[in-house]
């Protein structure tokens, strides 16, 4: 009895320093630039833009290869596209659309690490939340003005992503994560309206590393 009540023990105290050997948990801020790419058939041209994210990540590696990495960040998609130049009654006057589309987004992807080293590659789902809607039309020439319209039925966002990144260990508290991942939308930025936006996306996060 006494020799199994010692063994208990004994497991009772390795098992904590087990699991920290394999479990690693870091967190801390993430920021980044987007590359946006508007398209689908009920626009009138591809539109492009660039846009920031900002946000928090958590780092958790279960072991040497395997981890999850969770960024919760504010996503903006803004677009704008080329001037038009169009004639009505001899008047020439152009047109230049733009427009600024923000999400609240929530991206768990699975982070598979190359045994030995910290060069990473990520995958998996990314959803966001309708935060900011608005197109913007400005009028030059003959014809001047800007209308603004909020735009209305907004989806949620699905988005399946895939990337790669490095863990640079600035120390044993610190990292340094630069990542850069590709985006494509599964959902149409509107319902009954086929939009839809590609993304890719070049951010880094500085983890704090807590376990």
């Amino acid at each position: 009895m006494k020799k199994y009540f010692t063994i208990l023990l004994v497991v009772l105290f390795l098992s904590p320093a087990l699991i920290n050997a394999q479990f690693h948990l870091s967190v801390g801020p993430v920021t980044g630039l987007n590359f946006n790419i508007h398209s689908g058939s009920d626009l009138d041209k591809t539109a492009t833009g660039f846009g920031l994210i900002f946000g928090g990540q958590c780092d958790m590696q279960f072991s040497k290869t395997f981890g999850l990495l969770t960024t919760i960040y504010f996503y903006d998609g803004r677009y704008g596209s080329s001037s038009d130049t169009k004639s009505y009654y001899g008047q020439s006057y152009t047109v230049e659309t733009s427009g600024s589309i923000a999400y609240f987004s929530i991206e768990p992807l699975a982070k598979l690490k190359f045994n030995g080293s910290n060069l990473y590659v990520l995958a998996g789902p990314s959803i966001g939340f309708n935060m900011e809607s608005e197109s913007e039309v400005k009028y030059s020439g003959a014809y001047t003005g800007t209308q603004k319209t909020t735009l209305k039925d907004m989806n949620v966002r699905f988005e399946l992503k895939a990337g790669a990144g490095y863990d640079f260990n600035l120390s044993r508290l610190l990292t340094l994560a630069p990542h850069f991942t590709f985006g494509y939308g599964l959902t149409n930025v509107q319902k009954d309206v086929k939009w839809k936006i590609m993304t890719f996306q070049a951010g880094c996060a500085l983890r704090f590393n807590l376990i």
